[in-house]
């Protein structure tokens, strides 16, 4: 998982999923919280109140920053974010005087 942020013992990771999609991981000391990105909000955890407090300020304030706050993504503009390579699609081919993609 990235690490997003670190702040007064917190620590923000994003997981993306296939299945359940992106949602942050707040860490502090032994416990977690989970907070599902659309819409903001507090999955499960066992994180202390101001912990709790803190993650989803922060959450909603960088929101519009998170690749997942605006809707789908396609994986290029993921791995864009990720700092990963992007993969570039070839070009069309011509064939017998058509294009093939």
């Amino acid at each position: 998982m990235r690490v997003l942020t670190r702040f007064d013992g917190v620590v923000i990771r994003m997981l993306i999923d296939r299945t359940l999609g992106m949602r942050l991981h707040a860490f502090y000391g032994d416990t977690e919280l989970v907070i599902g990105l659309n819409p903001l909000r507090v999955i499960q955890g066992d994180v202390p109140a101001w912990v709790q407090n803190r993650a989803l300020a922060w959450a909603r304030q960088h929101q519009e920053e998170l690749p997942s706050a605006s809707g789908p993504h396609n994986s290029g503009a993921l791995a864009s974010w990720f700092g990963l390579p992007v993969a570039v699609p070839a070009a069309p081919v011509a064939m017998a005087g058509r294009w093939e993609g």
